[in-house]
């Protein structure tokens, strides 16, 4: 390979490019650092736009792609470094810790989905400071915890900074303080006894604290774990218990029915407006027409319904599982629905955010167990009469407010990926199970036939459309046989039930 000769460059930047990267290779061959799995990631601007500031620490910046972000830098630099100096106690510790974690930065270079542009002093430093942070922070947590049965109570300022150290972007590696613990054990080893042995359950009231959802008990937790975020995600992943045999849901459905309200309102302003044709308005007839079939054309079908019109409609009953039950555990049996309990805290949309952003990032599988649980909340939660009954049956819990836990889910409903699978998750088959006890066969099939005689409708008249100042006449007729559509639309919800608002028949057609 052709070397490049430094005197033919004349940009003093491609100098300096090739000083770095030659000190990183040359690092990775002395310390023989192996290529690791890809275990940090930078979330994509898909998941962040509707709120990129839940994915951007405010408060803390940890690793390199935040440690240096200006307004958490300002914050809490000074922070840190007075806890670098309160453990290692003096500069011979210290460049003790420093050899031990710049050994282990060109491992840790390959964990992250993206070249870091830091020199490997400049990361182990950074990971220095940030570690012993974590250290003392988690330890302190640990403390409050001692020979108390309750966990301790954290304030607003707690919460702010949990939100950021559990966000994706803004891990520390466990190795990173593994290396930092074996570093001062070897500084100081009298400081130490058998029980200071560094392990992960160090994140354990830290997380207990802080996670939305029940953790699984300590004896199963993960004994091997990339970071905190991690350590969470796992945590409430493997809280499975042996869930009770679960009766069939009975096939007939004599509950009563949903609605869409956004469709009967178009329903009812089209209505109103074809009753004053054949008069000078009707360009505006037609306008409205057009807007009207592309608002039942477009009209989604949520996955499940809400919590309200479930109770309401169809006579379902809500119910918490027990501590010890998860995500995997939610059943139902004939009209009762059973779900973990979930508590919302000041903290917890970050929080709940961030573990679906890493369970999308880093799945090794078509399995996506939490943003699947995190989209039927979504559908069950569409307005605070939907966050106040969970709230009454214990399954929603914390210090939010009704109003507030409906936001939160309307919110992560528009950031919540996609995800498919070559076959249908158990949770998956509930929903399906769910849905056919809410919705009679006729309805289901009435509905997808109604949005596609929409489509066909509007596609029809856009057509025409150039053709409606000219020969509105013509167009007129077109928009009376719409008007037969929607007549039919109407019947349809007299007999199944649209909603609780009655829709006003045409005074011709009524006569």
């Amino acid at each position: 390979m052709a070397t490049l000769d430094k005197l033919v460059i004349s940009d003093p930047g491609d100098l300096q490019w090739i000083y770095d990267i030659d000190l990183i290779i040359n690092n990775k061959f002395e310390n023989e650092a192996e290529p690791s799995s890809i275990s940090l990631f930078q979330v994509p601007e898909t998941l962040t736009k509707k709120k990129p500031e839940a994915y951007e620490p405010q408060q803390i910046g940890l690793g390199p792609l935040h440690h240096f972000r200006p307004q958490p830098y300002k914050k809490m630099e000074q922070k840190k470094l007075d806890v670098l100096q309160k453990v290692t106690k003096n500069k011979e510790t210290k460049e003790e810790v420093l050899v031990y974690v710049g050994k282990l930065v060109p491992m840790v270079r390959s964990c992250y989905d993206m070249f870091l542009q830091h020199n490997d002093g400049a990361l182990a430093l950074s990971f220095v400071i940030d570690g012993l942070f974590l250290r003392n922070l988690f330890n302190t947590y640990n403390y409050s915890r001692d020979h108390r049965s309750e966990l301790p109570k954290v304030g607003p300022m707690e919460r702010l900074v949990a939100q950021d150290l559990l966000m994706v972007e803004n891990q520390i590696p466990f190795m990173v303080l593994e290396e930092i613990d074996k570093a001062l054990y070897v500084c100081a080893p009298d400081d130490f006894d058998s029980s200071d042995y560094l392990s992960p359950s160090i994140f354990r009231t830290f997380c207990e604290i802080h996670s939305p959802l029940m953790l699984c008990p300590l004896s199963v937790a993960p004994s091997s774990v990339d970071y905190l975020l991690h350590y969470m995600y796992y945590s409430i992943i493997n809280n499975v218990s042996i869930p009770k045999p679960v009766d069939q849901i009975p096939e007939d459905d004599q509950g009563g029915h949903g609605h869409h309200p956004v469709m009967i309102s178009a329903y009812e302003d089209a209505l109103t407006l074809v009753s004053k044709f054949p008069k000078k308005e009707f360009l505006q007839v037609y306008d409205k027409t057009i807007s009207f079939l592309e608002t039942v054309s477009q009209s989604k079908t949520p996955i499940i319904p809400s919590a309200s019109k479930l109770h309401d409609k169809s006579g379902f009953q809500f119910h918490s599982l027990e501590e010890d039950q998860g995500i995997h555990n939610i059943h139902i049996r004939g009209r009762d629905i059973y779900l973990p309990r979930i508590t919302l805290n000041k903290d917890s949309e970050v929080i709940l955010r961030n573990l679906a952003a890493y369970e999308t990032l880093a799945a090794k599988s078509d399995s996506f167990p939490l943003n699947e649980y995190i989209g039927m909340m979504c559908g069950l939660i569409m307005t605070k009469e939907d966050a106040k009954y969970l709230k009454t049956r214990n399954v929603i819990l914390g210090d939010m407010g009704a109003d507030e836990v409906a936001k939160l889910f309307i919110g992560i409903s528009s950031s919540i990926p996609i995800v498919k699978s070559k076959e249908k998750s158990k949770l998956r088959k509930v929903i399906d199970e769910i849905n056919k006890v809410y919705d009679s066969g006729v309805r289901m099939k009435t509905d997808l036939l109604l949005k596609k005689l929409a489509r066909w409708f509007l596609v029809f008249l856009k057509a025409v459309g150039s053709f409606v100042e000219s020969s509105w006449k013509i167009v007129a007729f077109l928009v009376s046989i719409v008007t037969v559509f929607l007549l039919t639309s109407q019947a349809y919800c007299d007999v199944y039930g649209c909603g609780d608002k009655t829709v006003t028949l045409l005074p011709y057609a009524s006569s």
